[in-house]
């Protein structure tokens, strides 16, 4: 395994042999050798509990401590905690800051993690090993001091119950007259054009930016009821209900840009437990866009845009149908050239999160993720959704 440690050589050296002054040897390097083959890995504190349930209201961290390896009695280390699970060869590497001896991991980061990277299941305990890796500092590409030098703790089991964080949430749309505007068609149980995006993984909270006619009305579509209109969802006595009316926008608010904002419990939908508000957005810096692409080797290459479609009724809001993406690593552009463009938090991020405006990094598609999907971007906000498609 690579690492990149930024003490230069010369200075270790100078390090090591100032800490066995006093050592008689003709060859410094044999002084260097027999102080860090005195070496001892770090031991693992137990934490408060050995089991642990998150769940998507979890706040707060796994706390995780360790004594210190030894290396000689003061040779400084660096350390990497490290989780995986028995019969696997995946596992998560966390690196330590220099001179740290503990490490807090946020639930919420974990569990998308232990789900999407050890392929935990959700809502079922699994036994996940933590050790600590530790090296004392060493150059870049010093191979002697990683494979010589290198210690790592007894494993410390814990059993962890994730929740279910896939990165494709539950799928929600508005149906209805919106906008006003010509264009997709408003009341129809087939239209999937207008996409709530999920706020997060855990998908508890969605929203959808986009412009409301005074008096706009609509209906709340699972995915699951595109195409028919059952068990969609209406307002009844100021409640969310399948058998409810329209959602309406408040009396007396005024055409413009707002904020839908849909929040539903976990698990099964349960309307009773869902809400829906409304909030009005400043739009004014937002320019309307002629063009959105994908660029890069994963639609056709990093010279020609894979261009989306502008929604008829809402011109901020692009989708794709059956848009073909290959493995490789893209961008989104705006108008065929660098102006404008959306980069991701991180490359893992892909299908499902938000853009960020003349910056961040190629979303990568894997083999596996290859494949047909439908788009939805929303160049206000920079939310995206790529949803697969059986083709």
């Amino acid at each position: 395994m690579n690492r990149i440690y930024h003490l230069a050589s010369a200075t270790l050296v100078a390090l090591i042999l100032s800490l066995v002054a006093g050592c008689s040897t003709e060859d410094p390097m044999e002084s260097f050798d027999a102080v860090l083959s005195s070496k001892s890995p770090a031991v693992l504190d137990q934490p408060a509990s050995m089991a642990l349930t998150i769940t998507p209201e979890s706040t707060g961290t796994l706390d995780l401590s360790w004594s210190a390896a030894k290396y000689g009695d003061k040779i400084p280390s660096t350390y990497t905690v490290i989780l995986s699970r028995e019969g696997s060869d995946k596992r998560i590497d966390f690196p330590v800051p220099a001179g740290a001896h503990q490490l807090s991991l946020p639930l919420q980061e974990l569990n998308k993690r232990l789900v999407t990277e050890l392929d935990m299941e959700g809502d079922t305990p699994g036994k996940v090993s933590v050790m600590v890796e530790a090296l004392p500092l060493a150059t870049k590409g010093n191979d002697h001091a990683l494979e010589t030098y290198r210690t790592v703790s007894a494993p410390l089991e814990l059993t962890i119950t994730p929740f279910f964080a896939s990165v494709r949430p539950d799928l929600y749309f508005l149906v209805g007259d919106l906008s006003g505007r010509d264009g997709a068609p408003v009341w129809n149980e087939k239209n999937n054009d207008h996409l709530f995006f999920a706020d997060d993984n855990s998908a508890l909270t969605y929203h959808y930016d986009g412009y409301l006619k005074a008096g706009a009305a609509f209906k709340i579509f699972p995915e699951t009821s595109i195409g028919s209109w059952d068990n969609v969802l209406g307002m009844k006595e100021g409640k969310l209900d399948v058998s409810g009316g329209n959602i309406e926008l408040p009396a007396g608010s005024p055409a413009g840009y707002y904020r839908i904002t849909l929040t539903v419990n976990r698990g099964k939908l349960d309307p009773a437990q869902a809400s829906v508000t409304f909030a009005p957005i400043d739009v004014s810096a937002k320019p309307i866009l002629s063009k959105i692409g994908i660029i890069g080797t994963a639609g056709i290459d990093w010279d020609h845009d894979l261009f989306l479609e502008q929604s008829g009724t809402e011109p901020h809001l692009w989708i794709g149908r059956e848009i073909v993406l290959k493995e490789g690593e893209f961008k989104l552009r705006a108008n065929a050239d660098w102006g404008i463009n959306w980069g991701g938090q991180e490359k893992e991020k892909f299908p499902s999160d938000f853009g960020i405006a003349n910056g961040g990094e190629n979303w990568k598609v894997t083999a596996k993720e290859a494949g047909t999907y439908d788009v939805y971007f929303n160049d206000l906000t920079g939310n995206y959704f790529f949803n697969k498609l059986d083709k």
